[in-house]
Protein backbone atom coordinates (compact mmCIF):
# COMPACT_ATOMS: atom_id res chain seq x y z
CA UNK A 1 0.00 0.00 0.00
CA UNK A 2 2.87 2.41 0.72
CA UNK A 3 4.08 2.13 -2.87
CA UNK A 4 0.57 2.76 -4.21
CA UNK A 5 0.15 5.84 -2.01
CA UNK A 6 3.56 7.13 -3.04
CA UNK A 7 2.65 6.72 -6.71
CA UNK A 8 -0.62 8.57 -6.21
CA UNK A 9 1.17 11.45 -4.50
CA UNK A 10 3.84 11.77 -7.19
CA UNK A 11 1.45 11.47 -10.12
CA UNK A 12 2.48 10.60 -13.67
CA UNK A 13 6.16 11.30 -14.29
CA UNK A 14 6.38 10.07 -17.90
CA UNK A 15 7.45 12.83 -20.26
CA UNK A 16 4.81 14.19 -22.62
CA UNK A 17 7.39 14.77 -25.34
CA UNK A 18 6.95 14.93 -28.31
CA UNK A 19 3.31 15.90 -27.74
CA UNK A 20 4.43 18.56 -25.25
CA UNK A 21 7.56 20.63 -24.66
CA UNK A 22 10.66 19.25 -22.98
CA UNK A 23 14.09 20.55 -22.07
CA UNK A 24 17.42 19.17 -21.00
CA UNK A 25 18.90 19.88 -17.54
CA UNK A 26 20.89 23.11 -17.40
CA UNK A 27 24.17 21.26 -16.82
CA UNK A 28 23.76 19.07 -19.92
CA UNK A 29 26.40 19.84 -22.55
CA UNK A 30 25.15 19.61 -26.11
CA UNK A 31 26.96 20.30 -29.36
CA UNK A 32 29.18 23.35 -29.87
CA UNK A 33 28.03 26.47 -31.68
CA UNK A 34 30.18 29.24 -33.14
CA UNK A 35 29.63 32.81 -31.93
CA UNK A 36 29.74 35.14 -34.96
CA UNK A 37 32.13 38.10 -35.29
CA UNK A 38 34.75 36.84 -32.84
CA UNK A 39 38.45 37.35 -33.64
CA UNK A 40 39.62 35.05 -36.43
CA UNK A 41 42.41 33.74 -34.20
CA UNK A 42 39.80 32.48 -31.73
CA UNK A 43 38.18 30.24 -34.33
CA UNK A 44 41.60 28.91 -35.30
CA UNK A 45 42.36 28.18 -31.65
CA UNK A 46 39.12 26.26 -31.22
CA UNK A 47 39.66 24.29 -34.42
CA UNK A 48 43.19 23.35 -33.32
CA UNK A 49 41.93 21.51 -30.21
CA UNK A 50 38.97 19.80 -31.89
CA UNK A 51 39.70 16.07 -31.83
CA UNK A 52 37.04 15.22 -34.40
CA UNK A 53 37.85 18.01 -36.90
CA UNK A 54 34.32 19.35 -36.51
CA UNK A 55 35.27 23.03 -36.77
CA UNK A 56 36.05 24.88 -39.98
CA UNK A 57 37.17 28.50 -39.43
CA UNK A 58 35.91 30.97 -42.02
CA UNK A 59 37.44 34.34 -41.20
CA UNK A 60 35.34 36.04 -38.55
CA UNK A 61 33.02 33.05 -38.29
CA UNK A 62 33.21 29.27 -38.24
CA UNK A 63 31.12 26.25 -39.15
CA UNK A 64 30.66 23.54 -36.55
CA UNK A 65 29.66 20.23 -38.09
CA UNK A 66 27.28 18.82 -35.47
CA UNK A 67 27.55 15.33 -36.94
CA UNK A 68 31.26 15.29 -36.09
CA UNK A 69 31.12 17.19 -32.78
CA UNK A 70 32.13 14.97 -29.87
CA UNK A 71 30.76 17.41 -27.29
CA UNK A 72 34.08 17.54 -25.44
CA UNK A 73 33.76 21.31 -24.93
CA UNK A 74 37.47 22.01 -25.45
CA UNK A 75 36.76 24.67 -28.08
CA UNK A 76 34.60 26.63 -25.61
CA UNK A 77 37.34 26.34 -22.97
CA UNK A 78 40.21 27.67 -25.11
CA UNK A 79 38.10 30.20 -27.05
CA UNK A 80 34.99 31.11 -25.01
CA UNK A 81 34.50 34.27 -27.05
CA UNK A 82 34.12 32.17 -30.23
CA UNK A 83 32.35 28.96 -29.11
CA UNK A 84 29.59 27.98 -26.69
CA UNK A 85 28.17 24.61 -25.73
CA UNK A 86 24.42 24.64 -26.37
CA UNK A 87 21.59 23.01 -24.46
CA UNK A 88 19.69 22.00 -27.60
CA UNK A 89 18.49 18.43 -28.06
CA UNK A 90 16.35 18.59 -31.23
CA UNK A 91 19.32 18.10 -33.53
CA UNK A 92 18.13 15.38 -35.92
CA UNK A 93 18.28 16.14 -39.62
CA UNK A 94 17.70 14.28 -42.86
CA UNK A 95 20.76 12.82 -44.55
CA UNK A 96 19.48 14.14 -47.88
CA UNK A 97 18.16 17.74 -48.04
CA UNK A 98 15.70 16.60 -50.73
CA UNK A 99 14.06 14.19 -48.26
CA UNK A 100 11.19 16.32 -46.99
CA UNK A 101 8.82 15.81 -44.08
CA UNK A 102 6.04 15.05 -46.56
CA UNK A 103 8.03 12.30 -48.30
CA UNK A 104 8.95 10.71 -44.97
CA UNK A 105 5.33 10.84 -43.80
CA UNK A 106 4.17 9.17 -47.02
CA UNK A 107 6.67 6.36 -46.52
CA UNK A 108 5.76 5.93 -42.86
CA UNK A 109 2.03 5.80 -43.64
CA UNK A 110 2.51 2.16 -44.63
CA UNK A 111 3.39 1.29 -41.02
CA UNK A 112 -0.07 2.09 -39.74
CA UNK A 113 -0.46 2.87 -36.04
CA UNK A 114 2.56 0.91 -34.84
CA UNK A 115 6.24 1.04 -35.72
CA UNK A 116 8.75 -1.73 -35.03
CA UNK A 117 12.42 -0.90 -34.59
CA UNK A 118 15.46 -3.13 -35.00
CA UNK A 119 18.49 -1.78 -33.17
CA UNK A 120 21.99 -2.74 -34.38
CA UNK A 121 25.18 -1.89 -32.52
CA UNK A 122 27.63 -1.65 -35.42
CA UNK A 123 30.64 -0.80 -33.26
CA UNK A 124 29.71 1.69 -30.56
CA UNK A 125 31.30 2.22 -27.14
CA UNK A 126 27.86 1.31 -25.71
CA UNK A 127 27.04 4.86 -24.58
CA UNK A 128 24.54 5.37 -27.43
CA UNK A 129 23.08 1.91 -26.80
CA UNK A 130 22.34 2.81 -23.19
CA UNK A 131 20.44 5.89 -24.37
CA UNK A 132 18.43 3.74 -26.80
CA UNK A 133 17.58 1.33 -23.96
CA UNK A 134 16.42 4.27 -21.82
CA UNK A 135 13.75 5.06 -24.42
CA UNK A 136 11.73 2.14 -23.08
CA UNK A 137 11.96 2.94 -19.37
CA UNK A 138 8.91 4.37 -17.53
CA UNK A 139 10.00 8.00 -17.97
CA UNK A 140 10.38 8.04 -21.77
CA UNK A 141 8.12 5.01 -22.46
CA UNK A 142 8.39 4.92 -26.25
CA UNK A 143 5.74 2.17 -26.31
CA UNK A 144 3.09 4.80 -25.46
CA UNK A 145 3.68 6.22 -28.95
CA UNK A 146 3.10 2.87 -30.63
CA UNK A 147 6.83 2.27 -31.14
CA UNK A 148 8.30 -1.10 -30.20
CA UNK A 149 11.57 -3.02 -30.43
CA UNK A 150 11.74 -6.20 -32.45
CA UNK A 151 14.42 -8.88 -32.50
CA UNK A 152 13.88 -9.72 -36.16
CA UNK A 153 14.74 -7.41 -39.07
CA UNK A 154 11.97 -9.13 -41.05
CA UNK A 155 9.45 -7.55 -38.70
CA UNK A 156 11.16 -4.14 -38.58
CA UNK A 157 10.00 -0.86 -40.11
CA UNK A 158 12.96 1.19 -38.88
CA UNK A 159 16.62 0.42 -38.31
CA UNK A 160 18.44 2.28 -35.51
CA UNK A 161 22.21 1.98 -35.89
CA UNK A 162 24.71 3.03 -33.22
CA UNK A 163 28.46 3.35 -33.56
CA UNK A 164 30.88 3.80 -36.42
CA UNK A 165 30.63 0.60 -38.47
CA UNK A 166 33.46 -1.83 -37.84
CA UNK A 167 34.74 -4.11 -40.60
CA UNK A 168 33.36 -7.09 -38.69
CA UNK A 169 29.85 -5.55 -38.64
CA UNK A 170 29.77 -4.38 -42.26
CA UNK A 171 28.22 -7.53 -43.68
CA UNK A 172 25.82 -8.18 -40.75
CA UNK A 173 24.54 -4.61 -41.10
CA UNK A 174 24.00 -5.05 -44.84
CA UNK A 175 22.17 -8.32 -44.26
CA UNK A 176 19.97 -6.76 -41.59
CA UNK A 177 19.01 -3.92 -43.94
CA UNK A 178 18.36 -6.34 -46.81
CA UNK A 179 16.09 -8.50 -44.62
CA UNK A 180 13.81 -5.59 -43.73
CA UNK A 181 10.64 -5.31 -45.80
CA UNK A 182 10.02 -2.15 -47.84
CA UNK A 183 9.29 0.61 -47.10
CA UNK A 184 11.97 0.97 -44.43
CA UNK A 185 13.73 3.77 -42.58
CA UNK A 186 17.27 4.02 -41.25
CA UNK A 187 18.33 6.34 -38.42
CA UNK A 188 22.02 6.79 -37.54
CA UNK A 189 22.20 7.44 -33.78
CA UNK A 190 25.16 9.41 -32.48
CA UNK A 191 28.05 11.34 -33.98
CA UNK A 192 30.06 8.18 -34.59
CA UNK A 193 27.24 6.58 -36.59
CA UNK A 194 26.47 9.84 -38.41
CA UNK A 195 29.98 10.83 -39.47
CA UNK A 196 32.60 8.46 -38.08
CA UNK A 197 33.65 11.33 -35.76
CA UNK A 198 37.00 10.58 -34.08
CA UNK A 199 37.10 6.95 -35.20
CA UNK A 200 39.41 6.44 -38.17
CA UNK A 201 41.37 3.18 -38.22
CA UNK A 202 41.72 0.24 -40.58
CA UNK A 203 39.23 -1.64 -38.38
CA UNK A 204 36.49 0.94 -39.05
CA UNK A 205 34.51 0.95 -42.29
CA UNK A 206 33.17 4.44 -41.53
CA UNK A 207 29.81 6.03 -40.76
CA UNK A 208 26.59 4.11 -41.35
CA UNK A 209 25.82 5.73 -44.72
CA UNK A 210 28.92 4.13 -46.21
CA UNK A 211 27.32 0.73 -45.68
CA UNK A 212 23.53 1.23 -45.93
CA UNK A 213 21.36 4.20 -46.96
CA UNK A 214 20.55 6.56 -44.07
CA UNK A 215 17.42 8.71 -43.86
CA UNK A 216 17.97 10.63 -40.61
CA UNK A 217 21.06 11.40 -38.52
CA UNK A 218 21.00 12.19 -34.80
CA UNK A 219 24.18 13.97 -33.63
CA UNK A 220 25.45 13.55 -30.10
CA UNK A 221 28.11 11.68 -28.16
CA UNK A 222 25.91 10.14 -27.01
CA UNK A 223 22.60 11.80 -27.92
CA UNK A 224 20.17 11.75 -24.98
CA UNK A 225 16.87 9.84 -25.26
CA UNK A 226 14.98 13.04 -26.15
CA UNK A 227 17.31 13.59 -29.13
CA UNK A 228 16.75 10.03 -30.31
CA UNK A 229 12.99 10.42 -29.90
CA UNK A 230 13.19 13.58 -31.99
CA UNK A 231 15.15 11.66 -34.66
CA UNK A 232 12.55 8.89 -34.76
CA UNK A 233 9.76 11.48 -35.02
CA UNK A 234 11.60 13.19 -37.88
CA UNK A 235 12.07 9.86 -39.68
CA UNK A 236 8.33 9.17 -39.39
CA UNK A 237 7.53 12.56 -40.89
CA UNK A 238 5.73 13.71 -37.74
CA UNK A 239 7.90 16.84 -37.36
CA UNK A 240 10.21 18.78 -39.62
CA UNK A 241 13.94 18.22 -39.47
CA UNK A 242 16.67 20.73 -38.84
CA UNK A 243 18.44 22.06 -41.88
CA UNK A 244 20.61 19.31 -43.36
CA UNK A 245 24.23 19.38 -42.24
CA UNK A 246 26.78 20.90 -44.63
CA UNK A 247 29.39 18.46 -45.89
CA UNK A 248 32.44 18.22 -43.65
Amino acid sequence: MSWILRALRRGILTTRYPAGPAEMPGRWRGVARAVPDAPAASYERGAAVCLSRAIEPRGHDAVVFADRCFQCGHCAVVAPEAFVMTNEFELAHTADPMLTQQLLAQRAAAFGRSVFIRHVDAGSDYSCDQEVQALFNPFYDLNRLGIFLTASPRHADMLLVTGAVTRAMEEPLRRTFAAMPAPKLVVAVGSAASSGSIYATDAIAGPVDRVVPVDVKVPGAPPPPLSIMHGIWVALGRVGARRAEPSA
